[in-house]
């Protein structure tokens, strides 16, 4: 860790929520996306949610990828390292000075318009959402150090399209709005600001080739290291699967991971949108066995990397090349952080969606590939259960409300939810309301609510929640301290009172299924 014997001339920074390790827990930060409750006050999250990471004197000890990434990008193209910091909103203040220039804020869902945003905060119905509050912390205070020093401020990451939204175009005080990558565009951005020279107030990055794309300098949060970037599916609701499909070589992906376990981070997180796409360059979505097995011998090769985890991996992949996935299974769950029921198991997010094949061919062909929309519900829940079978548990997103969405359609995902139920699936099945990101092709759709949603489609999120709580509540609720138990019954007993005992008869129903579920299982 460097040591800064004056103010840097550039500080990387994010909210709270997207600088902290959550107790290396890879899923509880999607929580962040939820309403803050009136009635948990902000310490206690900060003490039992989102804790700080490490800072050793000023400066963040691990930072997201996002962030780590700018850092090498910046340094690679002659800023020098000494004049870059990154660091925890905590000692913002601390770190800004007179020789200060630009605070770059990276974020992931800062106004709360993400999915798990838009859809909890409409079905709580509690306030606004946690990420959204820290945001605007952040950027209270980066306004203040704005005044005080007269620097630059710029905003980009994943969902720095929300501040392009016409209500809050203004309202942050923001410079520079950056969208997409930034391997080939911030670093003259940020040579010009520092240079007093005009630049546009939105830039949207170009996508860089592999060889662009510097190595990480710093320990990344989770150990994360990307393997590939962009999807190529064409799915239109998503972001990634616009983008052209890249792949780190094998040598570059073990540099980073070493990168890290220099620093004493003994985990690596796999980023990438499919993890059976590895070393696919063709348009037939079927798995490059040699790239991948060639990728997990050299992790496994490590004596030193204790866990790893992968961020997603698409079902139609999994089951393409079953003795594949059979392979890849095994080896994440001997190197897995997670355990159900005292037994150590694999994790991995997958997109199902919905279970109607005529949604399927309109906004998501290409998911299916290489079988047809007409194959969706069987392959779903054929690649969740030999998945099972070598304790390779998924989390599995499912959306309501697509565009043209009718309740023949619900019915089919309420069947799909059935189906994974009756074969005693353990599936976690996160519901979603369908939000028109900034960045994919259904952009101009209308946004949908809780309140807009039919009998049905509010059944989707009643029968997702039972199955949940039932699956994963009893070795939830054993594994965390007696005062998280504690307040967790007072503040859902508290919540059902004072909110939804008397509230609208959707979110009441839910209210007391998912209480009476809880009840068996607390």
């Amino acid at each position: 860790m460097k040591t800064m014997e004056k103010c840097p001339k550039i500080i990387l920074t994010a909210p709270s929520t997207e600088m902290s390790e959550y107790d290396g827990n890879h899923a509880i930060p999607f929580a962040a996306g939820f309403s803050k409750p009136w009635f948990i006050p902000r310490f206690f999250l900060k003490k039992f949610f989102f804790k700080p990471v490490r800072s050793d004197s000023i400066e963040a000890s691990v930072a997201p990828l996002g962030i780590r990434r700018l850092e090498a990008t910046l340094v690679k193209s002659g800023f020098n390292v000494e004049d870059i910091a990154v660091v925890h909103p905590d000692n913002l203040k601390k770190a800004t000075g007179e020789n200060t220039e630009i605070i770059a804020v990276s974020v992931k869902d800062p106004l709360g318009l993400g999915y798990v945003s838009i859809t909890y905060l409409s079905l709580l119905d509690l306030g606004e959402p946690i990420n959204k509050v820290e945001f605007e912390r952040i950027m209270s205070d980066i306004g203040d150090l704005r005044r005080k020093y007269d620097l630059k401020v710029v905003v980009g990451g994943a969902g720095s399209w929300q501040l392009l939204r016409p209500e809050n175009e203004e309202k942050h005080h923001v410079d520079i709005v950056f969208i997409g990558e930034c391997e080939l565009d911030a670093p003259m951005v940020f040579k010009k600001l520092i240079n007093g020279k005009a630049v546009p107030k939105v830039i949207e990055g170009r996508q860089a080739d592999v060889e662009s794309i510097p190595l990480i300098l710093r320990p990344s949060i989770y150990g994360s290291v990307e393997i590939s970037r962009g999807c190529g599916r064409g799915c239109a609701f998503c972001s990634p699967t616009l983008q052209k499909r890249r792949f780190m070589p094998i040598s570059r992906i073990i540099e980073e991971i070493k990168v890290n376990l220099t620093h004493g981070i003994n985990e690596a997180l796999l980023v990438t949108e499919d993890i059976f796409m590895y070393g696919v360059n063709s348009s037939s979505f079927t798995p490059n066995r040699e790239a991948i097995k060639a990728l997990f011998e050299n992790l496994s090769s490590l004596s030193e990397l204790k866990t790893i985890q992968v961020t997603h991996a698409n079902l139609a992949a999994a089951s393409a090349d079953r003795s594949l996935a059979r392979y890849v299974a095994e080896i994440l769950r001997e190197k897995s952080f997670y355990t159900l029921f005292g037994k150590r198991i694999a994790t991995i997010e997958v997109g199902i969606e919905t279970g109607s094949p005529r949604l399927m061919r309109k906004y998501m062909a290409g998911k299916c590939k290489p079988f047809k929309p007409e194959d969706w519900p069987t392959v779903v829940t054929t690649s969740l259960s030999f998945m099972e079978d070598y304790d390779w548990v998924a989390l599995g997103t499912l959306m309501i409300g697509l565009p043209e969405e009718e309740e023949q359609d619900v019915e089919k995902t309420i069947e799909l939810i059935d189906m994974i139920r009756d074969h005693g699936l353990r599936t976690f099945l996160v519901r979603l309301i369908f939000v028109p990101l900034g960045t994919c092709s259904l952009k101009e759709q209308a946004l949908k609510t809780f309140n807009e949603l039919s009998e049905r489609q509010v059944e989707v999120f009643a029968l997702s929640w039972e199955h949940n709580i039932k699956t994963w509540g009893i070795d939830f609720f054993k594994s965390q301290p007696s005062i998280v138990k504690i307040m967790f019954k007072i503040a859902a007993k508290l919540l059902y009172a004072l909110k939804y005992r008397r509230g609208d008869r959707w979110r009441k129903s839910i209210a007391d299924r998912v209480l009476e579920t809880l009840k068996s299982v607390m």
